[in-house]
């Protein structure tokens, strides 16, 4: 059993450098690529302590070890949100929030070593620091796994479905199943390690086969793709001709809370043909996005209108589909580069001086 244990557990350390190593190219392509490669280093690096355990306490295999396995969580929340959620773009404090899983235990190791102070001495600290620390990390593959059910009804891209389902759940369970058992209840149960050696093994070969299978856009967006607007398809098939008649004509997008499966069943389409056209047709990568396309077009049109400069911004957002003003105005400002306010008063500005 600890002969497997240990060949399974050198075949996911082999695949995650070769990983990192056919990634590395890339690596200023863009910044899910490298919080992607940087993931593979830190799972590298746990590996490398798991399989050569340290002959010290601060030896560099134990060093491997501390910096590439706390580290894990944070990375692994950045890469969710970097490459599974769209139109994210990571702040400081996100970077910050993940770097405290690495920094609070390497901060107690140091303490230890340079002051020769135990926190363990200090139960109350010990236990705040311990329990805190790992109610961070659990809190943070929890806040991924949730990144992933959300995201990913709303995907029309079927290969980045694969990864996001893969990736996520299944690394996601490998990470809590490592901090449940080893951090927080310290368990030694026979076949635990050969069974976390054998997921982590088909987890690593799982997402390397998708990865290098599947075109690279479809996971890191390395390419920006040309969104095709409905206007500019020339002849559209029968189905997509449906599609974008429930949409200029039915207005469904207004409907609340409308989703591709409900979109799906109202044109007698299989949603699996649906996301095909949609994505294949349109370029459109996720369903939110060709929904907020015909939203922001009809706003936009009410707001150059003089007959609807009384109605509040709010009450247009809330009448083409939105269901919050925030998401309304991130998607506005991301179309027009103004606030709905701001375009408002210029276009009917315009509007008077050309009347005039």
């Amino acid at each position: 059993m600890q002969t497997l244990q240990l060949l399974l557990s050198n075949f996911a350390f082999s695949q995650m450098l070769m990983c990192a190593i056919l990634l590395l190219p890339s690596w200023n392509k863009n910044q899910s690529i490298r919080l992607y490669i940087l993931l593979m280093v830190c799972s590298s690096s746990y590996m490398f302590g798991e399989i050569y355990p340290p002959s010290t306490s601060y030896s560099m295999s134990r060093w491997l070890e501390l910096i590439g396995g706390n580290a894990l969580p944070g990375v692994f929340w950045l890469v969710s949100l970097s490459v599974f959620s769209d139109h994210v773009v990571l702040k400081r404090w996100q970077y910050a929030l993940a770097s405290l899983t690495l920094f609070i235990p390497l901060f107690t190791t140091l303490t230890q070593i340079i002051w020769s102070y135990k926190l363990i001495d200090n139960q109350a600290l010990y236990g705040f620091i311990k329990y805190g620390a790992t109610t961070l990390e659990l809190s943070l593959i929890c806040h991924a796994l949730l990144i992933a059910a959300q995201q990913w009804r709303d995907d029309l891209v079927q290969d980045r479905r694969y990864i996001r389902g893969g990736f996520i759940i299944f690394a996601a369970l490998y990470l809590f199943l490592v901090i449940v058992t080893e951090q927080l209840f310290k368990l030694q149960l026979m076949g635990l390690e050969l069974i976390k050696s054998l997921l982590l093994a088909a987890l690593i070969t799982g997402i390397n086969y998708l990865l290098f299978r599947l075109r690279d856009t479809s996971i890191f967006e390395i390419a920006k793709v040309k969104i095709a607007l409905p206007e500019e398809i020339k002849a559209p098939s029968k189905e997509l001709t449906q599609i974008l008649s429930s949409m200029v004509d039915d207005k469904l997008y207004q409907q609340d809370g409308i989703t591709i499966s409900t979109f799906a069943k109202h044109l007698s389409i299989h949603e699996y043909k649906l996301r095909h056209l949609i994505n294949g047709e349109l370029n459109y990568r996720n369903f939110n996005d060709f929904l907020n396309y015909y939203r922001i077009k009809e706003i936009t049109e009410k707001l150059a209108q003089a007959e609807f400069s009384n109605i509040p911004v709010l009450t247009l957002a809330l009448e083409s589909g939105f269901r919050s003003l925030s998401s309304f105005n991130k998607v506005f400002k991301s179309t027009h580069k103004a606030t709905p306010t701001e375009y408002r008063k210029k276009i009917l500005a315009k509007t008077a001086e050309f009347n005039l």
